[in-house]
């Protein structure tokens, strides 16, 4: 095709060739006859250019996971047809931008020659038109800052591998880059990941909640993404030649996902009375899965084939068919939830225990409650809402009438996602909540769904709903919503205020949780988890607002030195939200020294900074008569740091 537009174009030029020289001008017919060359030339190379690049596309195409599940998936593509507004809706979420192919519009990390440098080796990044690419060196330098610098071109050591980026996986808050091995359409992990709101590059460990001294791990999409970051994936594995062919019915979370396989839905309504008579009837089509359609108990499965801690028993079948469950199916039946809360039940789970001794500790809280982001259904099957009640996903979430951040329905983010079970309360809120019926303290989830959950460098809500309760930090510690937004007030206070006005027994006490801030205790002596979920809420605006601003500062500058890359960036986060520190100049991964300055310039400001009368302190204990901190005494506390080593597993 290409080269008969050539010829086309190579006719048309030779027109005013001919007319020149029927006019004897020699001087015209040289200028026009120089001009058809050109354009010839030119349509040559420009046939040769889109040669190469559908050869580069198809070569690209080759090397990742395959859309090749035609016989039993129909790809969101065929649904735009009949269904363009849901079509349109589901276009603008996260979920379906969780894998994409590397392309201009789905990549937003930097590629202008970037130089990055991990471990002895220097990564390249550049870009020639719709290919991004990189180049792997062996050691040059242990100077970071001098690998960065390097320009373009420079020799950086031996070339380990040259590479397309082949896919890309997250679009709201980061991005993860993969890169095509040679073992089959086997996918590997580029150790950087990209934070679009910072707008950086960062080592891809630096990302999660992870022990500084734990080994780096390699990952590959095929297995660790392929069965929640895409749709109806099969990893495919060759155990014998180590390759992979592995096989999606699409890339991302697609319309199939969530309503199972369309080829049906797709051959009985091409006759158009059956689609008049369903619609006529108001009836749901059988030939397809409407998760609002199913009861709450199979429509809040659909969420968590892929939002829950699952278990698959049988590890060969899924790694050569991928998870057996389809939309509408019992999920317990062939990929079952594990719940900590009950492992009597669940005896296939001490073998892993066997195996990996914190397999629970890194995904969930002493007591059985989910601790880790993504696994939103284990917290929403243990709430007595959902046991005994209504309660489902879809009572507050919607997939096609939401905003795409949190994907939550209309005035979801409102008393109304509660108050819609519970109607007695609505004109009871204040006599409930004992709060204003303004404030955050009388939203419902901040007392029944705080922000217990990590993830994403942030804390996230649990999706448990439960009540506040002080033994329950005690025998956990996790954080409790009181004291997650009053971050002023100890342990005792909120055991006596729970008292007051619930009723509820008041646990024994240490000295320390009656005289300490327990948000305090949990900052500086609790262990990397419970750092990172604290000094999150010291960046919360109700929080700030409930216990003042003024004095958080110089309890956060101890976190600019954590040992954990996330917590440091999360201090430093909440750090800045801080009216004198807007513009405090802080790298949460800069050399030792640099952040050790960092931490020493926040205390320095946070002592010359003015204090406002009315201005909250946690404890007097902590402070000096003239409101700077006693050094010694918060040392003290750091000393007792639970320096325990934490993977936990988003």
């Amino acid at each position: 095709m290409q080269w008969i537009l050539c010829t086309l174009l190579g006719v048309i030029a030779l027109g005013p060739v001919l007319w020149a020289l029927r006019k004897q001008s020699l001087l015209a017919s040289a200028l026009v006859l120089t001009a058809a060359v050109g354009l010839s030339v030119a349509g040559v190379t420009w046939s040769q250019r889109q040669t190469r690049s559908i050869q580069s596309k198809q070569q690209l195409l080759a090397s990742i996971p395959r859309a090749d599940r035609s016989e039993d998936f129909v790809t969101s593509d065929t649904c735009h047809s009949c269904h363009p507004g849901e079509h349109a809706s589901w276009h603008k979420t996260y979920h379906r931008s969780m894998t994409q192919v590397a392309s201009r519009e789905t990549v937003k990390g930097r590629f202008d020659n970037t130089v990055l440098e991990l471990m002895g080796e220097t990564y390249q990044l550049s870009r020639t038109n719709d290919e991004f690419w990189v180049e792997i060196y062996g050691k040059r330098s242990a100077d970071a800052k001098a690998v960065a610098a390097t320009p373009p071109g420079a020799s950086k050591g031996e070339l380990q591998l040259k590479a397309r980026i082949g896919m890309v996986t997250g679009s709201h808050h980061q991005q993860v880059y993969w890169i095509p091995t040679g073992r089959g359409n086997m996918q590997m992990v580029l150790p950087f990941t990209y934070l679009l709101e910072d707008q950086r590059w960062v080592p891809g460990n630096d990302t999660f909640l992870k022990s500084p001294e734990a080994p780096a791990t390699m990952k590959v999409w095929n297995v660790t993404c392929v069965e929640c970051h895409a749709t109806a994936g099969q990893a495919r594995v060759d155990a014998k030649t180590r390759t992979m062919d592995t096989r999606v019915g699409e890339l991302g979370i697609a319309c199939e996902s969530c309503h199972g396989s369309g080829v049906e839905h797709v051959r009985l309504n091409q006759n158009p009375a059956r689609r008049y008579q369903l619609h006529l009837a108001g009836k749901g089509d059988p030939s397809i899965v409407n998760p609002a359609r199913l009861s709450p108990k199979s429509s809040a499965q659909v969420c968590g084939q892929c939002h829950g801690v699952k278990w698959i028993h049988q590890v060969q079948e899924w790694r050569a068919h991928g998870l057996a469950y389809r939309p509408g199916e019992d999920l317990e039946k062939t990929t079952p939830i594990v719940r900590a809360t009950n492992l009597e039940s669940q005896p296939w789970i001490q073998e892993q225990l066997k195996r990996d001794p914190k397999y629970l500790s890194d995904r969930f809280w002493s007591d059985g409650m989910v601790r880790v982001s993504g696994r939103e259904y284990n917290g929403l099957s243990e709430s007595p809402c959902f046991q005994r009640g209504p309660l489902q996903c879809l009572s507050c979430h919607s997939q096609h009438n939401s905003d795409p951040n949190d994907q939550l329905a209309r005035r979801m983010d409102t008393q109304e996602a509660c108050l819609q079970c519970h109607e007695p309360l609505r004109n009871k809120v204040e006599a409930h909540t004992h709060h204003r019926s303004d404030s955050s303290g009388s939203e419902c989830y901040n007392c029944h769904m705080p922000h217990t959950t990590y993830g994403l460098m942030k804390a996230i809500r649990s999706h448990k709903i439960d009540s506040p309760s002080v033994a329950a930090s005690q025998s956990t510690g996790r954080p409790n919503a009181c004291n997650l937004c009053h971050l002023d007030k100890t342990l005792g206070w909120t055991a006596e205020t729970l008292k007051t006005w619930y009723g509820t027994q008041t646990p024994s006490l240490s000295e320390e949780e009656k005289s300490i801030s327990a948000a305090l205790l949990w900052l500086l002596k609790g262990d990397a988890g419970q750092r990172a979920l604290v000094a999150w809420s010291f960046g919360w605006k109700p929080a700030q607002k409930a216990s003042g601003e003024s004095w958080l500062a110089g309890l956060l500058a101890p976190l600019l030195e954590d040992p954990y890359a996330a917590v440091r960036y999360i201090a430093g986060r909440s750090l800045r939200s801080l009216p004198a520190y807007r513009d405090f100049n802080y790298d949460y991964l800069a050399p030792d020294a640099d952040r050790a300055q960092a931490r020493q310039r926040a205390a320095t400001l946070f002592d010359q900074s003015p204090r406002t009368k009315d201005a909250v302190r946690p404890t007097p204990a902590l402070f000096k008569a003239d409101g700077t901190l006693d050094a010694e005494k918060l040392n003290a506390l750091l000393r007792q740091r639970n320096d325990r080593h934490m993977d936990l597993q988003e």
